[in-house]
């Protein structure tokens, strides 16, 4: 893809440049149709076209307002306006990008991650100063959870079970017989929940730093009636004395990258596993050069991604490791290998680009 612009004038590149602010102000724009609810209007009502007005009132929202966004939708494309009757409407074949929660709909989701980046743009300005903070404190992200969620929770509540768990005969095998499972950075739990639903011979474990989520998590599991799940406020380099080699599997999602010393969070993946223990490890699928991620096209919004919020939180202990979220396959590979751990198998995660490796004690 790079020989692809070595031949391109000033006027070509800066005209590229205007395409890539032209999308992300459409994109910001997507993001406030979402959370806005004029998105799910125009869903719901996708087989009537309909004014501004009518938009308006059915939102709840202010009509000319809803009629300058609706200029922006019409004008990318987005939404069909009818030059007669001045009415709009969604195209069928665009509808299910628009629905959040599903795969279909990620895309539009993760728009929201836009204003969540605004939100620390000037902190990191002072950041990447030399004579600045290191990094950041989760405090100052409070947002950003909510994009976190609109990556990956489609994909947990829609492939998960359904396609990841299958693909690893092992783990489906154990998961079924019956095993101690601990997620490790679980977040609001999406992922061992679905598993305590579909495999009810098994005891699951979420650990996470954040004392809210856990409670918010443990009164979700309450209300599940899931008797088989469990949600635990600790730091992952320092868990619980008496898990001492008590878990048959351990999970990570998107964690250790987040983290300034994933090596010690692995020590202590190590000493609560059984000795036939394995673990899974899933993070960007990326190289570890960035002159091999030139032909990624998730590449730069990963690299985004990193720099506004996986890297300064990682980075702001001075004994951080700094990985940032494209630390890559080779890297990932040789650390796993570095820390005592046999990579059994590597695959790519069915409809994400993420890389799973599945690993077990040398």
């Amino acid at each position: 893809m790079a020989d692809k612009y070595a031949k391109e004038t000033a006027e070509e590149f800066s005209s590229r440049i205007f395409d890539m602010l032209s999308g992300a102000f459409t994109g910001i724009s997507i993001a406030f149709g979402v959370k806005s609810g004029l998105f799910k209007v125009l869903v719901d009502h996708h087989d009537t076209p309909m004014t501004s007005q009518e938009i308006a009132d059915v939102a709840g929202l202010k009509e000319r307002y809803v009629r300058e966004w609706l200029g922006v939708m019409t004008t990318a494309f987005i939404v069909d306006l009818d030059p007669v009757t001045e009415k709009y409407h969604l195209p069928p074949h665009r509808v299910d990008s628009f629905r959040s929660g599903t795969m279909e709909g990620q895309a539009a989701d993760c728009c929201i991650g836009i204003p969540v980046v605004s939100d620390v743009f000037r902190t990191m300005l002072k950041v990447i100063k030399k004579d600045g903070p290191r990094g950041m404190e989760f405090s100052m992200a409070p947002n950003y959870h909510e994009f976190n969620d609109s990556y990956g929770l489609p994909w947990f509540n829609h492939c998960f079970v359904q396609d990841f768990i299958p693909s690893q005969p092992e783990i489906k095998s154990k998961l079924e017989s019956g095993i101690r499972m601990l997620d490790v950075g679980c977040g609001h739990g999406a992922a061992i929940k679905k598993l305590a639903e579909s495999f009810p011979n098994s005891h699951f474990v979420g650990l996470d730093v954040d004392q809210n989520t856990v409670d918010w998590s443990n009164k979700e599991a309450e209300s599940s009636a899931l008797k088989n799940l469990e949600y635990v406020c600790s730091d992952a380099t320092a868990m619980p004395k008496d898990w001492t080699s008590s878990f048959d599997y351990v999970f990570f999602f998107n964690l250790l990258h987040d983290t300034p010393r994933p090596d010690l969070i692995i020590d202590e993946a190590k000493r609560v596993m059984k000795k036939s223990g394995i673990i899974s490890v899933i993070e960007m699928d990326g190289k570890s050069k960035q002159c091999e991620n030139l032909d990624n096209p998730s590449a730069s919004f990963n690299y985004t991604d990193s720099l506004f919020y996986c890297l300064p939180m990682s980075y702001n202990n001075p004994d951080s490791v700094a990985l940032g979220a494209m630390w890559g396959k080779d890297r990932i590979r040789e650390f796993l290998e570095r820390k005592g751990l046999k990579i059994k198998d590597e695959s790519i995660l069915p409809m994400m680009p993420q890389v799973h490796f599945l690993s077990e004690l040398m």
